[in-house]
C-alpha cells in the first residue's frame, strides 16, 4: 500500500523525536491532523485538499519535532543570546588588551625595537581572540541546550520584570553571565600559565622555549594564586543563589581580594613576575623597585580598589529597599 500525506508527515516528524516519547507524540499528532482535515472537510474542502493545507499549516517537520521535544535548532538561542554577547564582550575587552601587552613586554625584553614589539603582537592577540570567541560559544552552546532540557534549572536568562530596574546611581546588579565571563577568563588564565613554560615567543639558541613568568613562582605562589580565585569564584557563586550579598560573603570577597592583591603587589615591587631569562643577560627587564613596577602596583590597586567598591556598594544598596527586588529574583530564578 501506499502512503498518504499524512502518513509521511508523521514518520518525517517522528524521525527526530526521541524512542520513548516517539509513541504518544505520534499519536498526538494524527489526532491533530485529523481534526484539522475533519474541520476543513466541514467548511467545503475536499479532503485532498483539506490534509495537503493541514500539513502545510504545520510546516517543516524537523521544525515541529524541536518544538515537540524543545530541542534548540540554533547554535544559540534567544533566551540565551543577550547574556552570550554581554560575556564575550566582557571576555574580550578583559582578556585580549593584557594579552597584547605581555606580548609587546616579552618582545621588548628580548631586544626586538619599537615597531617590532608593537605589531607583531597583533597577530597572536587576533588568534587567541578567535579561540576566545570559540570557547565563550562553545559554553554557551552547552548551556542552551543544557536549558531546553531541564527549564526548571534554567539560570542564565530569568524572565524580566520591572523589579530589575536599577537606580540611575547603582551599580547594575550580579547576574549569571558576569559569572560566567569571570569562568571564562580564569580558565583561559590558568591554561596560559600552564601552556607559556612550553610555548613561548622567546627562545633559545638552540630553540628551547623560556617561560614568561619566573619559574621559580611555580614552588608555591603560581599554586597560591589559582586556590584564591578558585575560592573568590565559589564565593560569587554562593552571593549569586542568595537575593542579595550577606555580609559574610562580602567580607569573604574582600578577604581574598586583598590576599589576591597584595602578595601580587610585592612580587612586581620586587621585579619577580617576569622570567629574566627573557633578556638573555642583557639587563632589559626592570630591577625591583623600578618606575615599571611602580605603574603595575598603581594599575592593580585602582582594580583592587574597583573590586571592592562593587563588593561594598552592592551591599549596601542590597540593605536597603532594593532586598525586596532581591526577593523577587530569588523566587524567579526557583
Amino acid at each position: 500500500m501506499t502512503a498518504s500525506l499524512t502518513d509521511r508527515y508523521v514518520a518525517a516528524t517522528v524521525r527526530h523525536i526521541p524512542d520513548k516519547q516517539r509513541r504518544e507524540i505520534e499519536r498526538e499528532l494524527r489526532a491533530a491532523i485529523a481534526d484539522d482535515i475533519d474541520a476543513r472537510a466541514a467548511h467545503g474542502q475536499a479532503p485532498p485538499d483539506a490534509e495537503y493545507a493541514a500539513l502545510r499549516d504545520l510546516g517543516d517537520p524537523a521544525l515541529l519535532a524541536a518544538r515537540y521535544t524543545r530541542r534548540a535548532m540554533a547554535l544559540i538561542g534567544p533566551d540565551t543570546y543577550p547574556a552570550y554577547v554581554h560575556t564575550l564582550r566582557v571576555s574580550c575587552w578583559s582578556v585580549l588588551p593584557i594579552v597584547y601587552v605581555v606580548l609587546v613586554l616579552v618582545l621588548r625584553a628580548h631586544g626586538e625595537d619599537a615597531w617590532t614589539s608593537i605589531f607583531r603582537p597583533v597577530g597572536t592577540t587576533l588568534t587567541v581572540a578567535m579561540y576566545l570567541a570559540v570557547a565563550v560559544t562553545g559554553l554557551f552552546a552547552i548551556a542552551d541546550r543544557r536549558r531546553a532540557d531541564h527549564p526548571d534549572t534554567a539560570g542564565l536568562a530569568e524572565p524580566w520584570t520591572p523589579d530589575r530596574l536599577a537606580m540611575a546611581d547603582d551599580p547594575p546588579p550580579a547576574r549569571w553571565s558576569d559569572l560566567i565571563a569571570e569562568i571564562v577568563l580564569v580558565a583561559l588564565l590558568i591554561a596560559a600559565l600552564f601552556v607559556q613554560r612550553v610555548l613561548s615567543p622567546v627562545t633559545t639558541a638552540d630553540g628551547t622555549a623560556v617561560p614568561i613568568i619566573n619559574p621559580a613562582l611555580w614552588a608555591f605562589w603560581v599554586p597560591y594564586f589559582i586556590a584564591v580565585i578558585v575560592l573568590a569564584l565559589a564565593v560569587k557563586v554562593v552571593a549569586l543563589r542568595q537575593p542579595a550579598w550577606s555580609l559574610a560573603t562580602s567580607v569573604a570577597g574582600t578577604a581574598l581580594t586583598l590576599a589576591l592583591a597584595v602578595p601580587l603587589a610585592w612580587l612586581f615591587w620586587q621585579a619577580q613576575v617576569l622570567n629574566h631569562a627573557l633578556s638573555h643577560g642583557t639587563g632589559a627587564l626592570p630591577a625591583a623597585g623600578s618606575w615599571i613596577a611602580w605603574l603595575a602596583i598603581l594599575v592593580l590597586a585602582l582594580i583592587t580598589i574597583a573590586s571592592l567598591l562593587g563588593t561594598w556598594r552592592s551591599r549596601n544598596r542590597n540593605r536597603g529597599g532594593d532586598i525586596d527586588a532581591g526577593s523577587t529574583y530569588a523566587k524567579a530564578e526557583r
